[in-house]
């Protein structure tokens, strides 16, 4: 029972993780790779589907047809590997015992074509008249007695007659002839399968000695009988030696690019079987290599992505917004490679465009981890198209790399949209150095070169103009804060920048100070200076709701006198609240957003706290009453407009704002915060708190500089009549001492 329950327990704990975790939000960047994959995957199939045609053996193709992938041409390498085992000679070896077989055979049979004789000898002595031996005929009983006399060679009733008429004279020649001519040509060996070369040798040796009706109708027959070879074929030695011919055989190969039949060209039956082997025939087959090469691919491109982005921003695989973005550039740019690689040409492929669009929106790291990514993208393109080639590819790869690289670095830390147009030109550049390099390296058709660098030239030109017209557009889809984002919302025309200086004007020069601040110490420890003077800029937008509670912005009169302190303390701490609904209302990035909401962290508002003291008349005052609502810093910008809106608006407050007393004051200040808790949560170390302090020193000894005291001097009344002569006619001396005075003042 025991073991059940935790058997039990066991399972609703993992379903409680996976139902946690498909609520998270890396089961929803999750499950964003894994669409864009899909997408991705989907346009490898577009690009890599071939062309189908109807074509048949012997009929006239209506189409040039060219290999999409290396293919072998199997019915005609078959055909060269068993003309070349064919080739081979065979390997013999010695039989033994087969010439004295042979001869043992041959007389075996001439002893019993001699009892033959014999007997028509015997029969010709026998006539009682005398005739031509030569015209001698017998009768079926003789001929079927001499048939019985042979036993080893079965005669037909010609042989016999011919054997019947011969004189033994003829028959010893023909006997002692031909065994001659056996016994010589065994000696220089009979090769299996070439006996009958050695019976027509024999022939030729014998037929001018032996008689003509005995070379004509005995000797063939009997040397058929009698001769076997006595070389006869090694079969495994000779197989071996055909397989290793065959094997010699390069296969008849159609590289990636070749034509296998041109227009108007009659097909033959091994362009078909090519045809087929590629999967360019029409007959309802799929080639499930192709996809399946793409998936695995695809697989490997997106685990590369992984990798890098493990290795270089780790932060982007959680966060769904830029993982998105990251995800949606590259399927705008794969689907752009595609239609031109598809349509247009390999080399007009814009992967240059997804490489700056990710180092704008994203940063440098992500540019980086997308123009490998993107390389091998637009390169697998090229491997799966139907007409591009394995130079290509490699012309693709280097120049994705390098141009992509080069821009990446060009556009790190410098947001301007201008930047992004003149990256294109620099990738244009590079296009065509990479080109014309590798072309003077690989080719002598320097035409093509050129008309080929000049397609790369073009990219990267067009890559850079599309990039800017999407940039935007991106930004607004993903309300990313782009540097060119945030340099957009720091103009002061922003609206809601607009109602600060006009509704809250004190809350907005606070604002600026502040930003001057964040950015001078973001820019000392390496954060987003950017980031943090726009963010300061907004911090206390939720002040515009109740402008004159905040001291900053009242001329004289101050509410909190008439104000209960508990009431005071929840308007203030308020702001902060207000301040994210309107950057919300307003489509502030998320980034800006935190800012807002982190700038005062929980930290309490001491001022009413301690006049909640002394209303109190001893009773208890809970001091989390007096505390902001939002969250401590989560990142180095957040804890730094903490810090400056902290020191500005304590500074501001100082007698004698001395450069040693400020830094003082800021260390206690820091110090504070410190022991408050408040930087928990941020990732900032000691040294960067002490980077941060000397920055806000030098920043506030520039705003509270010693200014000299003018004295107090009477002046004289203008001549009018003498104004304009002596304004023209004023030394330029005196002209730079007036101006010398002005730059004081």
């Amino acid at each position: 029972m025991k073991r059940r329950r935790k058997d039990r327990s066991k399972q609703k704990h993992r379903l409680r993780s996976i139902r946690s975790w498909l609520h998270s939000v890396d089961a929803k960047c999750t499950l964003v790779v894994l669409l864009g994959s899909l997408v991705l995957y989907a346009m490898f199939v577009a690009v890599s589907a071939p062309e189908r045609y109807d074509v048949q053996v012997g009929t006239i193709s209506r189409h040039t047809i060219t290999a999409t992938k290396d293919v072998v041409d199997e019915i005609t390498t078959e055909e060269r590997r068993q003309a070349a085992a064919d080739a081979v000679e065979p390997t013999y070896h010695l039989k033994e015992g087969a010439s004295e077989e042979v001869l043992a055979t041959m007389a075996s049979i001439f002893d019993e074509m001699r009892t033959v004789q014999q007997y028509g000898l015997t029969l010709r002595q026998d006539d009682e008249e005398e005739t031509d031996v030569r015209t001698r005929t017998f009768s079926d009983s003789e001929l079927e007695y001499a048939r019985g006399l042979m036993n080893v060679f079965t005669p037909s009733n010609y042989q016999l007659t011919t054997l019947l008429r011969t004189s033994t004279e003829d028959f010893d020649t023909m006997v002692s002839t031909v065994t001659t001519a056996v016994e010589n040509t065994l000696n220089t060996t009979i090769r299996e399968g070439q006996v009958s070369q050695s019976i027509q040798t024999i022939l030729q040796i014998v037929g001018y000695k032996v008689e003509t009706s005995l070379f004509q109708n005995i000797v063939p027959s009997v040397l058929r009988a009698s001769v076997k070879p006595n070389m006869v074929i090694e079969q495994e030695a000779t197989e071996q030696s055909r397989q290793k011919a065959m094997d010699a055989v390069e296969p008849v190969t159609f590289l990636q690019g070749q034509n296998i039949v041109l227009e108007g060209e009659r097909v033959t039956a091994n362009q078909v079987a090519v045809i087929e082997a590629l999967g360019l025939l029409d007959n309802n087959t799929i080639d499930w290599t192709i996809y399946l090469g793409t998936a695995i691919m695809l697989v490997i491109t997106i685990g590369v992505l992984v990798v890098l982005m493990k290795l270089l921003v780790p932060y982007v695989l959680h966060d769904l917004r830029r993982l998105s973005v990251l995800m949606v550039v590259l399927c705008i740019t794969t689907g752009l490679c595609a239609i031109s690689v598809r349509f247009i040409g390999v080399y007009l492929s814009p992967v240059a465009l997804g490489i700056m669009l990710l180092t704008a929106l994203l940063g440098a790291r992500v540019g980086v981890v997308g123009t490998f990514t993107l390389a091998m993208l637009a390169s697998s393109l090229v491997m799966g198209s139907t007409t591009a080639y394995t130079t290509e590819l490699v012309y693709v790869m280097l120049t994705s790399i390098i141009s992509g690289v080069a821009a990446v670095f060009f556009l790190k830390g410098k947001p301007q949209r201008v930047r992004v147009i003149l990256s294109g030109f620099l990738v244009a550049v590079l296009n065509l150095l990479t080109m014309i390099a590798v072309g003077l390296m690989t080719s002598t058709n320097l035409d093509a070169v050129m008309s080929n660098s000049l397609m790369c030239t073009a990219s990267g030109v067009v890559s850079g103009i599309v990039a800017v017209g999407l940039q935007p557009v991106i930004e607004t889809l993903f309300n990313l804060a782009t540097p060119s984002k945030l340099l957009e919302l720091g103009n002061p025309n922003q609206p809601l920048l607009r109602r600060l200086l006009l509704e809250a004007p004190g809350t907005y020069h606070h604002s600026i100070i502040v930003a001057n601040l964040s950015e001078a110490a973001a820019e000392k420890i390496g954060a987003n200076p950017l980031l943090a003077r726009t963010g300061a800029y907004f911090h206390d937008i939720g002040k515009l709701k109740r402008p004159l509670y905040f001291k900053e912005n009242q001329m004289g009169d101050n509410p909190h006198d008439r104000t209960d302190p508990y009431v005071s303390a929840a308007i203030v701490t308020t702001h902060t609240r207000d301040g994210l609904q309107l950057a919300q209302k307003y489509h502030l990035p998320p980034e800006i957003q935190q800012i807002i909401v982190e700038h005062h962290g929980d930290t309490p508002v001491m001022f009413f706290y301690h006049k909640a003291l002394q209303q109190a008349d001893g009773k208890p005052v809970d001091i989390a009453d007096f505390r902001y609502d939002g969250t401590r810093p989560s990142t180095k910008e957040s804890a730094i407009v903490m810090l400056a809106d902290t020191i500005e608006a304590a500074v501001r407050s100082m007698p004698d704002p001395t450069p040693q007393a400020i830094e003082r004051f800021i260390r206690k200040l820091v110090q504070g915060k410190l022991d408050d808790g408040q930087l928990n949560n941020s990732p900032l170390t000691l040294k960067d708190i002490d980077g941060i302090c000397e920055a806000f020193a030098t920043v506030l000894n520039g705003v509270f500089h010693e200014r000299i005291e003018y004295p107090n001097v009477e002046v004289p009344e203008r001549d009018l009549s003498a104004a304009e002569p002596a304004k023209t006619e004023k030394p330029a001396e005196e002209a730079r001492q007036a101006e010398g005075e002005e730059e004081k003042q």
